[in-house]
């Protein structure tokens, strides 16, 4: 299994910021067997990651690895589309 590797990008401790980080990680343990990197990136903290990633709206998640490159904006607290979008079938939907 290839390893995961993501930039989540938040905006402080935000209700929505703190949501995402716990359903983001939820959906990793659960579904990647511990094969992944996050690093989650404060706006507030280091503006100058997210401006050099483009960021323009918070929460973005990036998916670095594996390719392609695929970003999620908004909504990261709704595990479907999470899964989804990152192309990720549920551990926990498989018998």
């Amino acid at each position: 299994m290839s390893i995961h590797v993501f930039q989540l990008f938040i905006n402080g401790h935000s209700l929505n910021s703190v949501e995402t980080v716990d359903t983001l990680l939820k959906i990793c343990r659960e579904n990647l067997n511990g094969n992944y990197q996050l690093e989650i990136i404060d706006i507030q903290k280091y503006p100058e990651k997210a401006e050099e990633a483009g960021i323009i709206a918070i929460p973005t998640l990036i998916r670095l690895e594996p390719t392609p490159v695929s970003r999620i904006i908004g909504a990261l607290n709704v595990r479907s589309r999470v899964l989804a979008a990152l192309g990720i079938s549920s551990m926990l939907n498989k018998v």
